[in-house]
C-alpha cells in the first residue's frame, strides 16, 4: 500500500507542476507591452511571446530557431554585441535592454 501511496504522490505532483508551467505559460503569451522571449545556451530563440511580436516584427514561425543576431545591425555583429550579451545573459541569468 506505501508504494501506490508514493506513485499516487508523484502523480499529483507531476500534474501540479504541469498546469503550473501551463499557467506560466499563458501569462508570459499574453503580455503585449514587453517582449519576452527565451534562447537556448547558443543564443536561438526558442520562445516568443505577443508582446515580442508587437515589438520586433517577427512572427514566432519566422523567428523561433533563428539565433539572436537578427535583432542587430551589422556593425553591432561585427563588433561582437550579441556575443558579449549572450555572454552576459549566461553568466547572470537574464539579460533586459
Amino acid at each position: 500500500m506505501r508504494l501506490e501511496t508514493q506513485i499516487a504522490g508523484r502523480q499529483i505532483a507531476a500534474q501540479k507542476l504541469q498546469q503550473s508551467e501551463e499557467q506560466f505559460r499563458l501569462l508570459v503569451e499574453s503580455v503585449r507591452d514587453y517582449a519576452i522571449y527565451m534562447l537556448n545556451i547558443e543564443g536561438v530563440v526558442t520562445t516568443w511571446n505577443s508582446g515580442a511580436q508587437r515589438i520586433k516584427g517577427y512572427q514566432v514561425e519566422e523567428i523561433v530557431g533563428k539565433h539572436f543576431s537578427c535583432f542587430y545591425r551589422p556593425e553591432d555583429i561585427k563588433a561582437g554585441k550579441p556575443n558579449r550579451l549572450l555572454k552576459l545573459a549566461a553568466a547572470e541569468g537574464r539579460y533586459e535592454e
